[in-house]
């Protein structure tokens, strides 16, 4: 049975299960109250003041076919469970979830190699529960409370682990293509004009669709391009 290794601060949920990893089991959850060291992708801060849901899943898969599928399955459970508690919740691609263009909540996956092949997946997720201030952040962002959403963070916490477990085995056997048609439901930006931050260049175009691994095409002047990777500004 995975197990949730409770603290009141760490550095990052993230670092702590990268280092621990071999003590750690398949599936177990390292979560703290407060992080000093939060990292977002692209190595951006993230603010983490008490308030917050922080945790980082342990993942150790037999199938690492689909593994950046997995931190869009984690995207895509937030998403839902935030609707379910009464917020438009939506999801921008990768893997953030916004409620009215405000950022709720972001995802980052690390892998932990050794002797240089891979060892586990770690998915980091910080959701904004409580936070009366959120100014720091340097983007828009929400937190549940600020649209009127009283959840306590370890109820928050087993909702969303009880989704994602239950949905974890098909996402290894299939990818995207398991759970694609619900994410694309929650994407909003297919027809829009967007503009993607990838390997230090910057591509514009329209959204043209998700393709059934997960990676998004988007038309451009030079015509069609695949992203699996990159950063998405509407």
């Amino acid at each position: 049975m995975p197990r949730i290794l409770q603290f009141l601060q760490l550095n990052s949920t993230n670092a702590y299960a990268k280092e621990h990893a071999k003590e750690l089991e398949n599936g177990d959850v390292v979560c703290a109250e407060e992080q000093t060291a939060g990292r977002g992708r692209f190595n951006r801060k993230w603010i983490s003041a008490q308030g917050g849901l922080y945790f980082s899943v342990l993942l150790k898969p037999n199938n690492t076919r689909h593994l950046p599928n997995l931190t869009q399955l984690m995207a895509l459970c937030i998403c839902q469970t935030v609707r379910e508690l009464g917020a438009p919740a939506q999801l921008k691609w990768p893997n953030d979830v916004l409620v009215n263009n405000q950022k709720l909540s972001g995802i980052l996956s690390e892998v932990v190699l050794e002797q240089n092949r891979f060892y586990a997946l770690v998915i980091g997720v910080g959701i904004n529960i409580r936070q009366a201030d959120l100014s720091q952040v340097g983007q828009p962002a929400v937190s549940l409370e600020a649209l009127n959403i009283h959840i306590r963070r370890q109820d928050m916490l087993a909702r969303l682990l009880e989704r994602f477990n239950a949905r974890l085995p098909k996402a290894l056997a299939e990818g995207f293509a398991s759970f694609g048609e619900e994410y694309k439901a929650l994407f909003p930006y297919i027809g829009r004009t967007v503009c993607i931050t990838a390997g230090g260049g910057k591509t514009a175009g329209t959204v043209r669709d998700i393709s059934s691994a997960g990676t998004l095409l988007l038309h451009t002047q030079q015509g069609l391009q695949e992203f699996s990777i990159g950063d998405m500004n509407a």
